[in-house]
């Protein structure tokens, strides 16, 4: 079932996808100041290339306040042409940058919901592969130098016959735009070049009857240790799946959940994602919200704990890594904080440098108890499990 952790993930994702679209947003607002201030080759008037270059060094720094605080200080001596100028690149960088984010924002979510998708694919793989199991048996001919046993096989599985007979798994795989029809050929490549050469399943094909416990052994095999690690089903997957080496995980328990169900077809049960996906679904946009909102007066809080670094000088993912455990530990009163800094320190683990993982320790451990003294950081209700 999807965790927090993953969720956590997603946001600190969309963030980092946010603030590159941010970062190429200001270049293409620098750019319109950069047009506005040209000199004009074709004006019969001379250009004067100082006083342009001037506004044009000025106007930048106006942007940049503009990005940084939303306003000039009022100690910021301007143009008004110049003025205008920086507000109206500004208005174009903060539309863009607010576009881009509600796109990252969805497609992460949409990623997220893509991992069921890829559950019912899977599902639908052992079906396939029993029709592959099926036509082989029924074939006249075999290789004389590569002789496969034929008493048994896929297509008399208890298991898959459950998958293959249950509604509610058809629904899903026609809802969800599944079908094999054009993708028979890696069906046939997974059969052959990682079924029929592997010993366990030789040695299921070789017995004619079979028990429950069996028909449940040999699945489960082929899903551990066929599906989710031999080259060929695994690189078909990572291909439909960018993000698949951080779903795999997850959509690997979810079969082994569903599979274990389908003993008999009175049992069989489809995993599901999430207990409440909007619940989910919020919690992942209310954690982006909030740094995006608040991440810059987090700027104080790492600034103080950081006394020897300047900002800019702490890696990117850290830095939102940072802002995203903030943002958690002082607006979700009923998550403990060990829980947020452990979800975080292991995201660091996973996501940035070899060295992020004790950084992001040091810094939280420090943050939580000043912010708790002083009253930023409150917990209640379930928060306040081993808050100490």
């Amino acid at each position: 079932m999807l965790n927090r952790r993953l969720l956590r993930t997603k946001a600190v994702q969309a963030l980092y996808a946010r603030r590159l679209t941010a970062d190429a947003n200001r270049l293409l607002a620098l750019d319109h100041i950069s047009e506005a201030f040209a000199p004009d080759l074709n004006s019969m008037i001379p250009q004067n290339r100082v006083e342009l270059a001037n506004f044009k060094l000025v106007a930048g720094r106006a942007l940049d306040e503009f990005i940084k605080n939303g306003k000039l200080p009022e100690s910021f001596e301007i143009p008004g042409k110049v003025l205008n100028v920086a507000r109206s690149a500004y208005e174009a960088y903060n539309r863009q940058t607010i576009a881009d984010g509600q796109k990252v924002v969805r497609r992460v979510l949409n990623e997220t919901e893509s991992i069921y998708v890829d559950f019912v694919r899977v599902l639908s793989m052992f079906i396939e592969l029993s029709h592959q199991a099926k036509i082989d048996r029924e074939r006249r001919y075999d290789d004389p130098e590569f002789p496969f046993p034929k008493e048994g096989g896929l297509n008399d599985n208890r298991v898959i016959q459950v998958l293959s007979e249950n509604k509610a798994l058809e629904e899903e795989i026609i809802r969800n735009g599944i079908n094999w029809s054009n993708e028979m050929g890696i069906i046939r490549k997974i059969y052959r070049e990682a079924l029929r050469k592997d010993a366990e399943y030789e040695a299921y094909c070789s017995k004619k009857e079979h028990t429950v416990e069996e028909d449940q052994q040999i699945v489960q095999y082929i899903l551990r240790q066929l599906i989710f690690k031999h080259e060929v089903p695994l690189d078909f997957l990572e291909q439909r799946d960018l993000y698949w080496v951080d779903h795999s995980e997850l959509i690997r328990g979810l079969a082994i959940k569903t599979l274990k169900s389908a003993d008999s077809a009175d049992t069989f049960e489809l995993a599901p994602l999430t207990k409440d996906w909007e619940e989910d679904r919020f919690f992942v946009e209310e954690l982006f919200r909030i740094v995006v909102e608040e991440g810059d007066s987090y700027d104080e809080y790492l600034h103080e704990q950081l006394k020897n670094w300047e900002l800019d000088r702490v890696a990117l993912v850290d830095l939102i890594i940072l802002k995203t455990a903030l943002a958690e530990l002082i607006h979700f009163p009923g998550i403990p904080v060990k829980v947020t800094m452990n979800e975080f320190i292991e995201i660091a683990k996973r996501y940035s440098t070899p060295k992020s993982g004790k950084f992001i320790n040091g810094v939280l451990d420090v943050l939580t108890v000043k912010l708790g003294h002083e009253g930023i950081i409150k917990k209640s209700g379930r928060g306040l499990i081993d808050n100490k």
